[in-house]
């Protein structure tokens, strides 16, 4: 394993060996053959049983569709997703991510955007599908939670059809179960397809928080890249354990998720590390069982996650000894909850910062920094990043305030089917958040630009309304927007899910962030909600709130 970092991607030892994510699977089943890749429920896979099921797919893959096509796949956790992911990308065909708690008009938006023509679907959530508009789909295939667990699989199957009737009735023709396709491609032969390192590896939408979804192109050179960025930045106790104890990772956030795909389908896989996937980590109780089973050397989360865990009974009586990384993507991490996080786990939040469209990382804490800052953390290698003002004007000023700018190999190609690639003349693809850079060249992410408030013509951001709101010890979780006022003046409000058992008057918390904030980003109306909407990886949906304002 290198550690040293190269001027240039290309000269790394990982590009020279790997001319397309399908060199990089092989390669690591090969190299790491008999550890544990995945586990669901109990249940392990090897590297080496992964490949053969891999294999399995990619064969009546190559039967039924062919290179560039585009299938759809939507179900949460469960061991199909790699299998899945692998053998599309074997096949070379493109891989298009969903949401499976996406709803009927979300599903055909992606599906009609995308041209799809394969979806594979848990069939949990299948009579969604019996609800949409197909477009172009040809085939669906239907999975299971217990699909590859053996007998197992069959008790969890029932317990989550008849038990906890997560299966709602649901009428498709003609679809197939995943594990008749698998053994119809255990009967083909498989000769492999030619793959360029340029050609689209996924279309990755992006989460639509802000707008309509679309679909980030992004190449095998993308994923590659940001596969061996990721690897310069883990603390090298990741891979080089003298022990040799295979490395154990918890992978509660969504696979179909960019920041989860690069960490646990990608990264992790790299180094040979195992990871166990959390199908349902909002069932805490099942969570927390989970976690006490394993001495974890990582856990991947966000904000909210760790603050269910770490309100959740029996969290704070886990073993932690041998944990190493606890990784925050996906929203800003809040000081108090880091601070809670480092009492009970002795861990550092490790803090990274990326987006759909640059495969995800662009940015990380360093491994060896000593306590959290709230600072995403250095760029990763072979990025570049600038800081520009409202008139594109690059802002050199140390701590200067502006919209952050990002190039390097993890970038997106650009958007699918738009005729907006994303992207500048020079190649700078423009984040929409607002951050800046300070003397030691750490980046602190401001605020959304799309979700900042103009209050009276000062610049309010969100996030830093929130984390105040978050510092009241009655105060779960909130989210902060702005509503229009008299002359459409725009107004601060809050939205605030308080502890159970707890009381708060919209005086008293007003009160609170007249304390710490200037008198224009104190909110000018509170409302108390019994849950804060959000995305399935935990960002806050502020559209949402300022819907139901």
């Amino acid at each position: 394993m290198e550690t040293e970092i190269p001027n240039k991607l290309e000269d790394t030892e990982f590009f020279k060996e790997h001319a397309n994510l399908v060199d990089f699977f092989n390669n690591s089943c090969n190299k790491h053959s008999e550890k544990i890749a995945f586990e669901s429920y109990g249940v392990e896979m090897s590297f080496d049983e992964l490949s053969l099921q891999v294999n399995s797919f990619a064969s009546w893959l190559s039967q039924n569709f062919k290179p560039g096509d585009r299938i759809a796949v939507m179900m949460p956790n469960m061991l199909a997703y790699p299998v899945i992911v692998y053998g599309a990308l074997m096949a070379g065909v493109i891989v298009i991510n969903i949401n499976p708690l996406y709803t009927p008009r979300e599903l055909e938006h992606v599906l009609r955007d995308s041209e799809a023509k394969l979806l594979l679907v848990w069939e949990g959530v299948a009579h969604v599908v019996e609800k949409s508009n197909l477009a172009s789909v040809d085939k669906v295939v239907v999975t299971t939670i217990g699909d590859l667990l053996g007998f197992k699989g069959k008790i969890i199957n029932f317990v989550a059809r008849k038990v906890k009737k997560l299966v709602p009735k649901f009428n498709i023709n003609g679809t197939l179960a995943f594990t008749e396709v698998l053994n119809e491609g255990a009967k083909i032969d498989f000769s492999g397809v030619e793959i360029s390192i340029n050609d689209t590896a996924f279309l990755q939408y992006t989460g639509g928080t802000t707008g309509v979804s679309k679909g980030a192109i992004l190449t095998h050179r993308n994923i590659l890249a940001n596969i061996i960025q990721a690897f310069f930045t883990l603390d090298p106790k990741m891979y080089e354990n003298s022990d040799n104890e295979q490395r154990v990772a918890i992978c509660p956030l969504p696979l179909y998720h960019i920041f989860a795909l690069t960490v646990h389908n990608f990264m992790l896989f790299h180094i040979g590390g195992k990871s166990v996937l959390v199908t349902n980590p909002r069932d805490l109780k099942t969570f927390i069982s989970i976690l006490k089973k394993h001495k974890f050397h990582m856990i991947s989360g966000v904000n909210t996650l760790y603050e269910a865990l770490l309100n959740s009974d029996g969290f704070k009586n886990l073993d932690f000894s041998n944990l190493i990384m606890s990784l925050s993507g996906g929203m800003a991490a809040l000081d108090t909850t880091a601070k809670r996080w480092y009492e009970v786990t002795n861990s550092i939040v490790w803090q990274a910062y990326g987006l759909t469209e640059t495969s995800p990382l662009v940015s990380v804490n360093d491994y060896r920094q000593t306590e959290f800052t709230g600072s995403v953390g250095l760029p990763a290698a072979f990025t570049e990043i600038q800081i520009r003002d409202e008139e594109n004007n690059v802002l050199t000023e140390t701590n200067a305030v502006g919209e952050l700018c990002v190039r390097g190999p993890q970038v997106m190609r650009g958007y699918w089917n738009s005729e907006l690639s994303g992207l500048d003349e020079n190649n700078w693809f423009m984040t929409g958040d607002i951050a800046r850079v300070d003397e030691t060249g750490n980046i602190f992410i401001v605020d959304r630009k799309k979700d900042m408030i103009i209050v009276s013509g000062f610049n309010v951001f969100p996030n830093e309304v929130e984390a105040v709101v978050n510092e009241h010890p009655a105060v779960l979780e909130c989210g902060c927007v702005g509503i229009e006022g008299k002359d459409s003046q725009e107004l601060v409000k809050v939205f605030i899910v308080l502890h159970e058992g707890q009381e708060l008057s919209e005086e008293e918390i007003i009160s609170f962030c007249r304390e710490k904030l200037t008198a224009y980003k104190v909110p000018k109306h509170i409302e108390f909600i019994k849950e804060i909407p959000k995305t399935n990886v935990g960002k806050v949906l502020r559209r949402e709130l300022k819907t139901n304002s």
